[in-house]
């Protein structure tokens, strides 16, 4: 499912000095169109506030003190004043990125809703492939929405639970934690209090893993 194209604020990221460049831009472009009627910040009043910007960085340049800390002051007027002009293009033009890009402004590149949790394997299959010592796992098919797999083989006497999205491993007294995540932090939850735990984590993509971090001792509370 595609996200409607809005008008971008990466601007407000864009070096000070080059803002009035792309403020003016703009400015141009909404003056020669007939599709915006209703600015919330008028032509006249979006040129004042792109020429004061312009003039506070040319202070700025002296090194006087006062004439850089206003900078700061016209840059915020300047990013509001644009920003409500991009929401109110991106109001209008309803996903049309011709009309984005008649008012000034640059599209939002195509993306895609954020993917539902994976559903369960279907037609899960562990065979020996004659090789000594290896075990082919797999599905019959792939997993709708799932970006990886991750596979534990586990001797007789190990018992495999799942709390959330962490695997729980038991060998005798003693229970392993295991977590996947598509970011680079994760939290555990529901750790016994007082245990202290060894933890490390590695990388992989479609490619291989990475190098293992050392591990480091923590206790949970």
């Amino acid at each position: 499912m595609k996200r409607t194209s809005k008008a971008s604020l990466a601007f407000k990221l864009e070096k000070t000095a080059a803002k009035p460049t792309f403020g003016s831009s703009v400015i141009a472009a909404l003056s020669a169109s007939i599709q915006f009627p209703n600015l919330p910040v008028n032509i006249a009043q979006l040129q004042t506030i792109n020429d004061a910007l312009s003039a506070a960085i040319s202070a700025a340049l002296t090194g006087n003190y006062t004439a850089v800390a206003a900078v700061k002051n016209a840059v915020a007027d300047w990013n509001n004043a644009f920003t409500l002009t991009a929401n109110y293009v991106t109001t209008i033009a309803k996903g049309d990125e011709a009309i984005i890009r008649s008012g000034g402004f640059v599209p939002t590149k195509s993306e895609t809703s954020p993917k539902p949790k994976p559903g369960g394997a279907v037609g899960f299959k562990v065979t020996i492939n004659g090789t000594k010592g290896a075990i082919i796992a797999g599905a019959k098919s792939p997993v709708p929405f799932a970006s990886g797999y991750l596979y534990a083989a586990v001797p007789d006497g190990v018992t495999i639970d799942y709390n959330g999205d962490t695997m729980v491993i038991t060998v005798a007294d003693k229970t392993i934690y295991i977590n996947a995540d598509t970011r680079r932090q994760t939290e555990f939850f529901n750790l016994p209090s007082g245990v202290a735990y060894n933890v490390s984590m590695f990388a992989f993509n479609a490619a291989g893993n990475g190098a293992a971090a050392a591990s480091q001792k923590v206790i949970a509370q």
